[in-house]
């Protein structure tokens, strides 16, 4: 298994407790990885409903950069980071990056509600589709830890988790990361 690997699995198991590992964004908290390229997990295929009633697919992160970010109205620092992920996505809108939520122990209306007033623009897949998703994320999203953030690189793999609420600084550097890789392979 290689470093990366293992920082992953102590990140998962560390949770927000604190450690010494490091990643490229210079985190020495391991509830914050990035995964070198060649350790990376393809997402695996999925559908889902989304909280708006229409349907997703794994497609849809096919070609892009997405962040996916799990969340429940219930959950406190997911008020914390709404306004945060809000922000970033708009301001990542233009460079084509796609925002998903996977909502979780949750019903709709409180989820609705909650998206209504941190003005949420992105799309959320419902409570009853979210456990199913994540298992497509091969162990590196889960509906368990609340909230918690992956960013997947336009070859459907992760590249990044963030434990606990993501910060702008933090979500924007994984994000220019992800974004630079994919420019370099295009040879821009």
């Amino acid at each position: 298994m290689t470093l990366v690997g293992v920082v992953v699995i102590a990140g998962a198991l560390a949770g927000c407790s604190g450690g010494e590992a490091t990643d490229r964004t210079g985190s020495p908290d391991p509830a914050i990885v990035e995964i070198a390229e060649p350790d990376r997990v393809v997402v695996d295929d999925f559908e889902a409903v989304l909280l708006d009633g229409s349907e997703v697919s794994s497609s849809r992160l096919d070609g892009v950069v997405t962040v996916v970010n799990v969340w429940g109205s219930w959950c406190g620092p997911c008020r914390v980071e709404a306004p945060v992920l809000r922000e970033v996505s708009q301001q990542y809108d233009d460079r084509g990056v796609e925002f998903l939520g996977l909502n979780v122990r949750d019903n709709d209306a409180a989820a609705l509600a909650f998206e209504r007033r941190f003005k949420i623009s992105y799309d959320s897949v419902t409570t009853s589709d979210s456990p199913r998703v994540s298992l497509a994320f091969g162990g590196l999203l889960t509906t368990a830890a609340v909230p918690m953030t992956v960013v997947v690189d336009p070859e459907r793999r992760v590249a990044a988790r963030v434990i606990g609420a993501v910060t702008a600084a933090t979500l924007r550097a994984l994000l220019e990361s992800v974004l630079e890789e994919a420019d370099d392979r295009d040879g821009r």
